[in-house]
């Protein structure tokens, strides 16, 4: 039995297979020749379940994870949330400053923010799971560091940005270990069923 992760971008494959690495499961990447898709759906949910979808027929036999996430700012109506990684041509520390640049005329306390990631799951009986995970803060004001992307404006409760922080203090809290801890738990869950 083998977790798929399906996925094109590399760093992310890398957190997911790191996050699964302590149980008892392969995980592999999907095979070169299946195309990345596009990620059409208005929700983060709904893309994590086209990544599914478009691996499905390649690994009948094996459990697939999808998974989508970003970043929504409240005052922009949820905005740029789907779009997060491409609403704005260049890097990610150029959408990081357009998003600010929209952001320059609304007072911090209209700034609230969050990551949001959605994970869905596909078992080889045909069984889908939907996870969830989020994390609160708001876009900071001030401009006078080096933004490298979204984690440099991303401000949480104590005001220190995102990026302040090592990653393992904040591993319970981030948004993708939240969904993907869920992730785990329904997998092992599902092949304690098994007997696998």
């Amino acid at each position: 039995m083998r977790l798929v992760i399906a996925s094109w971008n590399k760093e992310k494959v890398q957190q997911i297979r790191a996050f699964f690495s302590n149980i008892r499961l392969n995980t592999t990447v999907i095979a070169q020749n299946i195309h990345d898709v596009e990620e059409s759906k208005l929700t983060f949910s709904g893309n994590a379940h086209v990544k599914v979808e478009a691996v499905k027929a390649h690994y009948p036999n094996d459990i697939i994870l999808g998974e989508d996430s970003g970043l929504s700012v409240d005052c922009l109506n949820g905005f740029p949330s789907v779009k997060t990684a491409r609403f704005f041509p260049g890097t990610d520390k150029d959408r990081a400053n357009e998003l600010l640049r929209m952001l320059e005329d609304v007072p911090s306390s209209k700034r609230r923010a969050n990551f949001t990631s959605s994970v869905a799951i596909l078992f080889p009986n045909g069984e889908m799971t939907d996870c969830h995970g989020s994390m609160h803060g708001w876009i900071t004001t001030s401009s006078k560091r080096d933004i490298r992307g979204y984690g440099d404006i991303f401000l949480l409760s104590d005001g220190k940005a995102l990026s302040d922080f090592e990653e393992d203090s904040l591993s319970p809290f981030l948004h993708r270990n939240q969904s993907l801890y869920q992730a785990q738990q329904h997998i092992l869950e599902w092949m304690g069923k098994q007997n696998l």
